[in-house]
């Protein structure tokens, strides 16, 4: 019997960690309903006198991304969101695709591909692939008559602005800069698109697979060593008994 208690430590412990969390979460829920559905800029309540903090400080974000490889994906963060950018070759055409995303180790899910609007609003993104293409034969095209290389790139969540860059002096157009490695794409988000949102959902899958946003890596290392030493523990004694069960002798 006390081998056998020994034995369920881990797994006690491990019940009173998770516990504990849903219980933490569930007062902090009940003390304040609107503390996990998000927030916007400008809903805190602010004197009609005062002055807007927003409106002295300059929030938009630029970023700013080289397309070294026209043959590989690039993952960046803007904003708080998750971003992949895809380079593809459809057929003869040079194509680029956005997706926002969430990730844990190799695991991705929640992909919202962007679309690609004019500065008119016409949409120019091709759809394919499972994605939203944009081709530098529009890149190319827009060039050619001098409009802006600047799209409106939008998918449910979000949207920012996307520029193109390159030397017109070396490139006489986007797609041969895009071909040789020195295209530019330069992304500018307002803060009111910032992620922002936090439910207790993510919440949850944050602290359990030890991922919360903005916490130090050196917590997220401690919260591992809380539960998966203790899990590789239980696992180690069921391989035993299954072996002892299976061989006979335990």
């Amino acid at each position: 019997m006390p081998g056998n208690l020994a034995e369920l430590r881990p797994l006690i412990f491990i019940a009173a960690f998770v516990g504990m969390a849903v219980l933490l979460v569930g007062l902090m829920v009940s003390e304040s309903p609107t503390m996990f559905s998000g927030a916007s800029a400008g809903s805190s309540a602010t004197g009609t006198a005062s002055t807007n903090p927003l409106n002295i400080v300059a929030w938009n974000q630029t970023y700013i991304l080289n397309i070294t490889n026209p043959h590989i994906n690039y993952y960046f963060v803007v904003q708080g969101w998750n971003i992949a950018v895809e380079c593809m070759d459809i057929g003869a055409s040079h194509c680029i695709a956005m997706h926002t995303y969430d990730y844990w180790w190799i695991f991705n899910w929640n992909i919202d591909h962007y679309k690609w609007y004019a500065q008119n609003g016409t949409e120019v993104s091709t759809p394919g692939y499972q994605a939203q293409w944009l081709n530098m034969y529009t890149l190319d095209s827009d060039f050619a008559v001098n409009k802006p290389l600047t799209y409106n790139a939008k998918n449910s969540k979000t949207t920012m602005q996307v520029s193109f860059a390159f030397n017109t002096t070396a490139y006489s157009k986007p797609s041969l800069a895009y071909s040789a490695g020195k295209l530019s794409m330069i992304f500018n988000m307002n803060f009111s698109e910032r992620n922002t949102s936090l439910n207790a959902l993510t919440f949850m899958a944050g602290l359990f697979s030890f991922s919360l946003p903005g916490m130090p890596f050196v917590v997220n290392a401690i919260i591992w060593l809380m539960i998966f030493p203790a899990l590789m523990y239980l696992t180690f004694i069921f391989v035993l008994k299954m072996l002892g069960a299976v061989l006979g002798g335990g």
